[in-house]
């Protein structure tokens, strides 16, 4: 009997993007159906953690593959000793999704992980808490932050946005000019789809201090709003 035959790297990890796009899609989807508490972004996260479960669940039984659910919290960890920070607390993005990669050449190569990470979106809860701001300073560019190192070793991540005020498009326009404002490079955010409930939209980055340096994100906006 012959080796199993697996798809070039890139393939595959077009195929997890893809895979946990969807799932956190229809997560969030029932997510804004039935509601939650959105005072708390991180309430909003913990929440969302047992739909996941429960989508990851149904699609293994519907498509007979192994969907494993997403990690919420953990550690960015390190896989060479080069990483290692002396036991000083690691970063944590809001949810990891792992792929086993049968093409690795090294140990540091041989499970990629996807990076979720999630902000609330809307007006500002205070003068000194502005959400939409917190977005690209806490969200996009910490996957170009060698402090963070959000999206290591891999071509894409996603960003969530739990939107509690305003439109999706009043939100769009202060994100990209807080951007510019705070990026060296900005570039476009561009929209893909959307319903009643959910926005996608795309973005390319090249990237300065986390490698490789070709990267796109994934932007899924949910209305939460009662």
């Amino acid at each position: 009997m012959g080796r199993k035959r697996f798809p070039s790297a890139p393939v595959l990890w077009n195929r997890h993007e893809q895979l946990y796009t969807e799932v956190f899609e229809y997560a969030l989807q029932r997510l804004a159906e039935i509601g939650c508490d959105v005072s708390h972004e991180d309430a909003i996260s913990e929440a969302l953690c047992p739909i996941l479960n429960e989508v990851c669940f149904e699609e293994r039984a519907k498509t007979k593959r192994e969907i494993r659910t997403p990690d919420w919290e953990k550690k960015v960890q390190p896989v060479v000793s080069s990483e290692l920070r002396g036991g000083k607390a690691s970063k944590r993005p809001d949810f990891t999704c792992k792929l086993f990669n049968p093409h690795a050449s090294s140990s540091e190569e041989h499970e990629l992980n996807l990076h979720i990470e999630c902000k609330r979106l809307g007006k500002s809860t205070s003068r000194t808490w502005i959400l939409n701001e917190n977005y690209v300073v806490d969200g996009i560019m910490r996957f170009d932050s060698d402090e963070h190192e959000y999206g290591k070793r891999v071509s894409s991540g996603i960003m969530v946005g739990y939107i509690i005020s305003m439109t999706a498009c009043e939100i769009l326009v202060e994100i990209d000019n807080y951007h510019i404002k705070h990026c060296s490079r900005p570039t476009e955010i561009t929209h893909q789809y959307g319903n009643d409930h959910i926005s996608q939209f795309r973005q390319h980055i090249d990237r300065k201090h986390v490698k490789p340096e070709s990267f796109d994100i994934v932007h899924i906006w949910v209305d939460l709003k009662k």
